[in-house]
């Protein structure tokens, strides 16, 4: 029985040493890799920096106008002021935040203020239901879409891995401010501060 113990310890450590011996060779290390990239990858640092611009990418569109076409809604809005909403993990009061940017835009229509989600995933029959039961739910006007990780996810837009949500205001297709959510903090306190900034961003 001991000696059945120590074997499996040290099978138990030659595991860990082979795994650590695998990621210095360069070989992705899935686990190690994330914490790694999380703590050298700032959450406030996440996102396009200001001043940066906002490439066109095409999406599909399940809600909105467009709905069922490949759009690129960056090309569309032009120059005008866009609050971006990109979602990896659906947090359960996304909704709640998605209704009061869309109210937002509602209110600021004749300064041009335009808006759209884009769900980053690579399950695009999963996008299509989640993205439809949140717009009719909560009643949001502006466009929901889905795009892949390749296209929409991190190399693109300097996504955080532990960014559930992160919203990206710009105006002219050049970046102004991000904002990263994790999930969990989408809460009264945080959307009325979302609020507010979406706000002083419209007024520069």
């Amino acid at each position: 029985m001991t000696r059945f113990f120590r074997s499996k310890t040290v099978a138990v450590c030659l595991a860990g040493v082979f795994l650590w011996e695998l990621c210095l060779t360069g070989i992705p290390c899935p686990a190690l890799a994330d914490e790694v990239l999380s703590q050298k990858h700032p959450l406030s640092e996440a996102g396009p920096k200001a001043g940066s611009t906002i490439h066109p990418f095409f999406v599909r569109a399940v809600t909105g106008p467009h709905r069922n076409r490949s759009v690129c809604y960056v090309c569309r809005y032009g120059s005008r002021p866009v609050v971006m909403v990109l979602v990896q993990e659906v947090d359960p009061k996304l909704g709640t935040l998605l209704t009061t940017i869309d109210q937002i835009i509602d209110q600021n229509r004749l300064t041009g203020l335009r808006g759209f989600g884009v769900l980053v995933t690579d399950q695009s029959a999963q996008a299509v239901p989640i993205l439809q039961t949140i717009a009719f739910d909560q009643k949001v006007h502006m466009p929901l879409t889905a795009a892949t990780t390749s296209i929409a996810g991190s190399s693109s837009h300097n996504l955080h891995p532990d960014a559930a949500t992160t919203l990206i205001l710009y105006r002219n297709q050049k970046a102004v401010e991000t904002i990263s959510l994790k999930s969990g903090q989408i809460t009264s306190a945080r959307v009325s501060s979302v609020t507010q900034q979406i706000r002083k961003f419209i007024k520069r």
